[in-house]
């Protein structure tokens, strides 16, 4: 394995004290980076999902991300937007990685909720931030603006947004130590 799709996801969102649960939550935005460890970004996948549970975005949300109605309103659902993330890193030798699990387990209750398993899925996920955690010994402002400052480098694109987020996530790469990077599943 030389590769890893660094993945980075939107989903629904409402004003703190609402419910947030990762049942309630679906995704909005995929945003893939295929990258080798060092960081350098060989291929991108990008897409909308038009969420059905909750299919109208909150105010909070669209602040938040800059995601609209408009946005989702014609993109693929969930399960298409799975087989086509799966079409993409179909025949790759590689393993994925997100900052955090959040990404994971989102993907994985959505999943489960409706009853298919994806290509994508299968492949096995690495916590980066946990990764980096260890490289650095940091415990405390480990969220991605925090980590790129750590490292003097700056956010580029639009925060909030998956292939913002995965890009900038690529970028960390190079500051965790390779055998930081455990390939084992993530424990969720």
């Amino acid at each position: 394995m030389t590769s890893i799709i660094v993945c980075d996801l939107e989903a629904t969102c409402w004003i703190d004290g609402e419910s947030q649960s990762i049942e309630e939550m679906e995704t909005i935005e995929i945003g893939c980076v295929l990258c080798n460890l060092d960081g350098h970004i060989l291929d991108e996948f990008s897409t909308f999902v038009q969420p059905t549970k909750n299919p109208t975005l909150s105010a909070f949300c669209t602040q938040l991300t800059t995601i609209t109605q408009k946005d989702i309103e014609d993109a693929p659902l969930f399960e298409d937007a799975m087989a086509m993330l799966g079409s993409w890193v179909a025949n790759r030798d590689c393993i994925w990685g997100s900052w955090g699990n959040f990404d994971c387990k989102l993907l994985l209750s959505q999943q489960l909720r409706i009853g298919s398993e994806f290509q994508f899925t299968k492949l096995v996920h690495v916590n980066l931030k946990k990764a980096w955690r260890r490289t650095t010994k940091r415990r405390q402002q480990t969220d991605l603006q925090s980590a790129l400052r750590f490292h003097a480098l700056e956010f580029e694109g639009t925060p909030h947004r998956a292939i913002s987020d995965a890009r900038n996530t690529a970028g960390l790469l190079p500051h965790i130590e390779p055998g930081e990077i455990d390939l084992q599943r993530s424990e969720l």
